[in-house]
């Protein structure tokens, strides 16, 4: 595929990050006796950058330094934070007594660190790549439950009389309108097919919100039968909590954070096994679920033994899309009945 090609894809389907500094970077720390591969991801918040290096890009790993950033002229410059919520490592290169500075431009990352002999660090930025599963059509015998279009296949949660309040841009993506007459105005969608047993596509993008903090951050969730959640969150670059994209809220954290930042288009792949219970309706075996974030397997075939946030078990129910008060958008949502 030609480079024209892929920059046409990526505006049109991939979408992108409304912000010059948010990603993932790359490169290595030198000193005059060795060379070492380093990794930062770049946070932004209000009138702030959290900017962490590390040795891996996974973002489990200990801190080798966390920055406070903050825009100055065209640049990032970096400053070492005093006291980082994020742990750091102790060690030769990252001591207290060491002290680093930086600053990124463009798609360049510097800086220098002291530890016995001053040594420097230079990243370059690394571009997100769409999901392998990003446009995946509808198979054959699939439902589906958003084609840009058309919303009849949902209804409103809280009164199904109620006209749906979300809205379908001239893009082609649904989405979450949390207001009716300038009032809060919680509205959750619920499927108005009732499901068992199924796979799930859907593919979704997160509202940039730097001013926020925690569950504030664009957050919304898929919930399977009703009462069992797979989160939604702008929580790129954090540990990856069951409470954060990709969790089974409350239940299970992801085996690894692969949550892109907000401004891109993001893939859930989900199969979803529904409780079994007897004929006298006690539960024999827990609901279980699969799940691909990004492409990414994160969730194998694990048992989600309660309902994530209330609510009653039962076999069979609707897919529930939800409003937390922010204006999360998607599209391309398809279901194939496995039961």
């Amino acid at each position: 595929m030609g480079l024209s090609l892929v920059s046409i894809l990526h505006a049109a389907e991939f979408g992108a990050i409304p912000d010059p500094y948010i990603g993932n970077w790359a490169g290595t720390l030198k000193s005059k006796t060795k060379e070492a591969p380093v990794h930062a991801s770049v946070i932004a918040y209000k009138n702030r950058y959290e900017v962490t290096l590390r040795t891996e890009p996974d973002t489990r790993k200990p801190a080798i330094v966390v920055f406070n950033g903050k825009v100055q002229m065209d640049q990032l410059v970096l400053e070492q934070d005093p006291s980082p919520a994020i742990p750091v490592q102790q060690n030769e290169r990252a001591s207290n007594a060491v002290r680093w500075s930086g600053q990124a431009k463009g798609d360049e990352m510097t800086g220098a660190f002291t530890a016995g002999e001053t040594s420097a660090f230079s990243l370059k930025r690394i571009p997100f790549q769409p999901s392998p599963t990003l446009g995946d059509k509808a198979p054959v015998g699939a439902l589906v439950l958003f084609d840009g279009k058309h919303i009849n296949a949902w209804e409103s949660k809280q009164a199904s009389a109620d006209a749906i309040q979300w809205i379908v841009t001239e893009s082609g993506a649904l989405e979450v309108v949390s207001q009716r007459a300038g009032k809060r105005n919680k509205q959750d969608l619920r499927t108005k097919e009732n499901f068992g047993d199924y796979r799930l596509h859907l593919e979704f993008k997160l509202a940039h919100k730097p001013e926020a903090t925690g569950q504030g951050r664009s957050n919304s969730g898929i919930i399977h039968l009703g009462v069992y959640e797979t989160q939604i969150l702008d929580s790129f670059g954090l540990y990856g909590r069951d409470n954060e994209c990709g969790g089974i809220y409350k239940t299970r954290e992801p085996d690894r954070n692969v949550g892109y930042p907000a401004g891109l288009w993001q893939t859930y792949d989900i199969e979803f096994k529904a409780p079994r219970f007897s004929g006298e309706g006690k539960k024999t075996a827990d609901a279980r679920m699969s799940v691909r974030l990004n492409g990414a397997l994160i969730h194998h075939d694990v048992t989600v033994p309660n309902p994530t946030g209330g609510g009653k078990e039962t076999a069979r129910g609707p897919i529930v899309l939800q409003d937390h008060g922010n204006p999360v958008q998607f599209r391309n949502i398809w279901a194939v009945k496995l039961d």
